[in-house]
């Protein structure tokens, strides 16, 4: 299992051409405060991973947990166990109502036997999806900081995913 892990640290190393994605937050994370009710940008980040695919797996007051199978063949692969063959991208976002703003901080992990005594999570908070999960929270905020509903907030930040969204923001080689 140890060579498993050294070689996918390997992989991910040099296909991100060893240079990690560096937030300027407060938290390092993707992270933003938003001017609107926590539980809206709460509703409004839920819904539209949802539309995503992603499976809300906890909720409290303060936090989400959100989860979705990665359909990568070469992450399975490096990232699996014999106990289970897949691997789920797992979001947790924090929600700090502060007055009249909501700060949302994101935790984004790879996971290999989620939800067992095994479980392990594999640190992704300076992927090049992190980015793609920074220009989502962006949205959210423009949306809901220029006066749209949380539906029109859901459907305008639904319009492109995660990924297309990191594309977009990381340096064209």
């Amino acid at each position: 299992m140890t060579k498993r892990v050294a070689s996918a640290a390997a992989i991910v190393a040099v296909l991100t051409g060893c240079q990690g994605v560096q937030h300027s937050t407060p938290s390092g994370r993707p992270e933003v405060t938003i001017a609107a009710p926590a539980k809206e940008v709460k509703t409004a980040f839920v819904g539209t991973l949802t539309n995503f695919g992603y499976e809300l797996k906890r909720d409290s007051d303060f936090q989400v947990v959100v989860e979705r199978q990665i359909d990568n063949m070469m992450a399975n692969v490096l990232l699996s166990s014999n106990y289970d063959p897949t691997v789920e991208a797992r979001i947790t976002a924090t929600f700090l109502e502060l007055g009249q703003a909501t700060r949302v901080t994101t935790d984004m992990g790879v996971v290999r036997n989620g939800g067992s005594a095994f479980e392990a999570v594999t640190n992704v908070n300076n992927s090049g999806d992190s980015l793609g999960v920074q220009s989502l929270l962006m949205d959210i905020k423009s949306g809901f900081e220029s006066g749209k509903s949380t539906s029109e907030v859901i459907a305008f930040a639904s319009q492109r995913s995660i990924g297309q969204r990191a594309a977009e923001q990381l340096p064209k080689k």
